[in-house]
């Protein structure tokens, strides 16, 4: 459902303040439960006889709804209480901490219900698809203030969507400081492939690694929205995990962006309460993971 789906002319001039009313009324009928997750409202007709108003002063009070995430509206169908999907929970604190989108990590993240999707309205040039980009592009505001440089400083953007067995979908950035890493070496006038992974390539020599992580909530963008398959009103988690030099330096930060609705974070304390570490990983103590279990992702 999009928002040029709902329909947006103005109440009339003595309608200002009742379709607030009717949103007010409507929300507590939701939350205290009179109109079950799923259940239909009723018609904007009824509705609009119910309060002696208008319908475009019925609509401007669902639009609000739509847009508090209380309701969706449905084409030719009506307006139903939006259902709350059971959560999934993402770990924080593991050890070893992984390069979520290094091509390494494929193999792990398939043995928890993963798979990479291919970038929507990206193509190689050849009309193939695209599963990962890495470029280097200019910090804006949001980027700057993380990895702690300046607006338009040049930072290594690495970014893959997942789609989860159980139909969830997250995106995955990485953003380097670009002068962090090492120049490529050259032999012979050439430049020669590095095969060090990439974490340990801009850790090196900057140790102990220590690590900060934020986990926030907002509105997503349009196109996060769309990545993400997500509905109008639905809020994202955005969670970030920040690689710190010796001298706390940000060298690195991960950022997964999800559906708040669909996810919600743990730590390894807390998890160790209710799940035991399963044998794959008892050298980090992870609690058990698969398609199946609770905990989905660790970061």
């Amino acid at each position: 459902m999009e928002l040029d789906d709902i329909p947006d002319e103005p109440p009339g001039p003595t309608d200002d303040s009742i379709w607030r009313v009717i949103a007010s009324a409507l929300r507590a009928d939701i939350l205290d439960g009179h109109y079950t997750p799923g259940s239909p409202l009723p018609s904007e007709t009824q509705l609009a006889s119910r309060y002696s108003v208008s319908r475009p002063t019925v609509r401007q009070a669902l639009k609000t709804l739509v847009l508090e995430g209380l309701v969706t509206i449905v084409r030719g169908r009506g307006t139903f209480v939006r259902t709350i999907p059971d959560r999934f929970l993402i770990l924080l604190g593991t050890e070893p901490r992984l390069d979520l989108v290094d091509l390494s990590f494929n193999e792990i993240n398939q043995s928890w219900g993963w798979l990479r999707l291919p970038l929507p309205g990206e193509d190689d040039g050849q009309g193939g698809e695209i599963y990962g980009r890495s470029l280097t592009i200019p910090a804006n505001r949001e980027i700057a203030a993380m990895l702690g440089t300046r607006l338009g400083h040049k930072v290594v953007h690495r970014l893959n969507l997942w789609m989860h067995v159980k139909k969830r979908f997250i995106e995955v950035n990485s953003y380097t400081n670009a002068d962090v890493i090492p120049p490529p070496v050259k032999k012979n006038g050439r430049v020669q492939p590095r095969h060090e992974p990439f974490y340990e390539l801009i850790q090196a020599d900057r140790g102990p690694i220590e690590w900060f992580t934020t986990v926030t909530a907002r509105m997503p963008y349009e196109t996060e929205r769309l990545r993400l398959r997500l509905e109008v009103g639905a809020p994202i988690l955005l969670i970030r995990r920040i690689m710190l030099s010796r001298d706390g330096q940000p060298l690195e930060a991960t950022e997964i962006k999800a559906a708040a609705e669909e996810f919600e974070t743990t730590t390894i304390s807390e998890a160790a309460t209710d799940h035991s570490p399963t044998s794959a990983n008892e050298q980090s103590g992870w609690p058990e993971m698969s398609p199946d279990g609770p905990i989905v992702l660790a970061l």
